[in-house]
């Protein structure tokens, strides 16, 4: 078979720019775990009921469920090592109309994510500058935060477009100043002792409440499996299944070893520095006075990981370190989102599912200039839309269901890729991860009021599937009859690097 007959080129045209800790560095920042820790009170607020809701526990769980996608992931990069990841291991199992069109619809769900993070950016800043003193209430205002959401998001875009080979290495950067800033975070847990974090504590209190007050009004034990399992959902959204950053620039990581370990020395960086942190918390503060202050609409906008760790460090360069490294896991998660979505334009548009000039590399800036436009338009209006009609980035958690719907899809090519090639750990692993994603889908649906499900979210990404059918079956025909072109050979195919 003709590849350049095919694919709408022989190459991609992206160079081989990510080393190991480049692409460590972006499956971390995929599973953006300083994010969750900065806006956990924003969900633990909804629960129907926080009596016994031990998040050390719904970490290892929620962890342990992972596992299977993690040897999925692991298995098929290292087969199919190409720009778009489990775009290309799903749409060659499945075809380009369910493939395309669930990887379409993962692509827009990932931009009303990377929306949701710049979303929550500007409070995030709010709440740890407040931690120090400092009231800046634009940063909590709509306009304020849409600003802020824009103008990160857009930066970053520009970089990538005019200096793609900074991508990797602001990414990096970005994530190796939050690991720092996280650790610090919570050796501050640990070291400062009772009475400087409860010191700390009331300073960031509104007036009405004090340490004693919150801590004592808890009468509940201190786990409660029912209720735990409640809040898994919650590490489905910012963390453990977000591991399609490293493959889907797999074509660009140099050396095998890379491509093995990248997604399994992240998840397992990701699960100890997020346990421990949680820990970290419940050691310092008392589970008793976290699960309520998380769970308390009047205090948890001022109480989170990042405040009380800020309030307490008692030295203003330490402060600065964690005010900045909160903000900065924010912006290595956008940071992350700009690069990975590009790919996946680009590798539609290498297919042929979408047009042609989505899969455009710039010969002379190596950078998929219409991908990243496309990013930068669909993620604005989506910001946009949820601050202005809802007011809350929470109002676009339901569009993770569709993310949960293509790890699902993701497992169910795994088995069938498994049973082609005879490996009987593929097969199982990936059977476990559609088992595992089909239950926290059932979660999300049944639950709506806690996991954002409204018509933004849910017509977003019904509209997109449905679209993305349409779109598929459009360009068949657009090719076949203009250039005699079946673009359904494609996905019989493993593209070009």
């Amino acid at each position: 078979m003709d590849n350049k007959k095919i694919f709408a080129r022989e190459s991609t045209g992206l160079v081989k720019e990510a080393g190991l800790l480049d692409a460590v560095s972006i499956n971390i920042s995929d599973m953006s775990m300083g994010v969750a820790l900065a806006v956990l009170g924003y969900t633990m607020m909804l629960l129907p009921s926080i009596e016994g809701v031990n998040l050390i526990i719904s970490s290892i769980i929620a962890f342990a469920l992972s596992i299977p996608q993690i040897i999925v992931y692991t298995i098929l990069v290292t087969k199919m090592p190409r720009a778009g990841g489990d775009y290309i291991w799903l749409s060659r199992a499945f075809g380009g109309a369910i493939g395309g069109s669930l990887a379409l619809a993962f692509v827009v769900e990932s931009l009303a994510y990377f929306a949701l993070v710049s979303l929550s950016a500007s409070p995030t800043l709010y709440s740890s500058l407040l931690a120090i003193g400092v009231n800046v209430p634009f940063l909590t205002s709509t306009l304020g935060t849409i600003l802020i959401g824009v103008t990160s998001f857009a930066a970053i875009v520009l970089i990538n477009i005019f200096k793609p080979r900074y991508g990797f290495r602001l990414i990096t950067a970005l994530t190796l100043v939050s690991l720092v800033a996280l650790i610090a975070a919570i050796m501050i847990y640990i070291i400062a002792g009772r009475t400087n974090l409860v010191n700390a504590v009331n300073s960031l209190l509104p007036n009405g409440y004090n340490y004693q007050s919150l801590a004592g009004s808890y009468k509940g034990s201190t786990f409660n499996l029912f209720n735990t399992i409640m809040m898994i959902p919650f590490f489905a959204i910012f963390i453990y299944p977000w591991i399609q950053a490293g493959p889907s620039i797999s074509s660009e990581i140099r050396g095998k070893g890379a491509l093995k370990l990248n997604v399994v020395l992240a998840s397992v960086i990701t699960f100890i520095l997020l346990t421990m942190a949680i820990a970290s918390m419940y050691y310092g503060l008392s589970y008793p006075f976290v699960t309520v202050a998380l769970s308390n609409p009047n205090v948890n906008y001022a109480i989170n990981f990042w405040t009380v760790a800020i309030a307490a460090a008692n030295n203003p360069i330490i402060s600065w370190l964690l005010i900045i490294g909160s903000f900065t896991w924010e912006i290595a998660v956008l940071a992350y989102g700009v690069v990975v979505v590009a790919r996946y334009i680009m590798a539609m548009g290498l297919d042929r599912y979408l047009p042609e000039v989505m899969s455009y590399v710039s010969p002379r800036l190596h950078s998929p200039i219409a991908a990243h436009i496309m990013d930068l338009v669909i993620t604005t209006i989506l910001i946009i839309a949820a601050a202005y009609f809802y007011g809350t980035f929470t109002a676009l958690y339901g569009a993770v269901v569709a993310a949960m719907i293509y790890y699902l899809a993701v497992g169910a090519a795994a088995v069938k890729h498994g049973l082609r090639d005879g490996n009987k750990l593929l097969m199982i692993a990936g059977a476990l991860t559609s088992i595992v994603f089909a239950f926290i889908t059932y979660q999300f649906l049944e639950y709506p009021s806690i996991w954002g499900g409204n018509w933004l979210a849910y017509g977003v990404e019904i509209a997109t599937f449905i679209a993305g059918l349409g779109i598929y079956a459009a360009m068949r025909r657009h090719y076949s009859k203009k250039e005699g072109i079946d673009i359904s050979l494609a996905y019989k195919e493993i593209p070009p690097e």
